[in-house]
């Protein structure tokens, strides 16, 4: 589900943005993903596909980053990036810490290919 529920938030930026910059049709999506979202990334490319069918977006290239999940020590207080949800501060190697980010979605861009004026 969480797939669908992503590709359907794209697309309703997408067609917004289309229609603000007069786009003839989206070339490329480039999306940056919070480390903590779970997803299967060849069923998110196959969602985007198949939901951009006939639309302006339909064809376009989806391109997806993982960004690091976003922790915050409880012992030094030390915050820090790290690609997974359990581990150790790497200041005072402290065993709690918590995750205080990883659940966002961010468009980074968009390739828009313009109607000719």
């Amino acid at each position: 589900m969480e797939e669908y529920e992503l590709v359907n938030h794209v697309l309703r930026i997408i067609d917004e943005t289309a229609y603000r910059f007069a786009a003839r049709r989206i070339l490329g999506v480039h999306l940056a993903v919070g480390g903590c979202r779970v997803f299967d990334f060849d069923r998110l490319h196959s969602v985007f596909s198949d939901a951009a069918r006939g639309t302006i977006a339909e064809g376009a290239e989806l391109s997806v980053k993982v960004l690091p999940v976003p922790h915050h020590c409880q012992n030094c207080g030390d915050n820090f990036e790290a690609t997974k949800s359990d581990c150790p501060c790497p200041r005072c190697n402290h065993l709690h810490t918590e995750i205080v980010g990883g659940e966002e979605l961010r468009i980074l861009s968009l390739e828009i290919e313009e109607i000719a004026a």
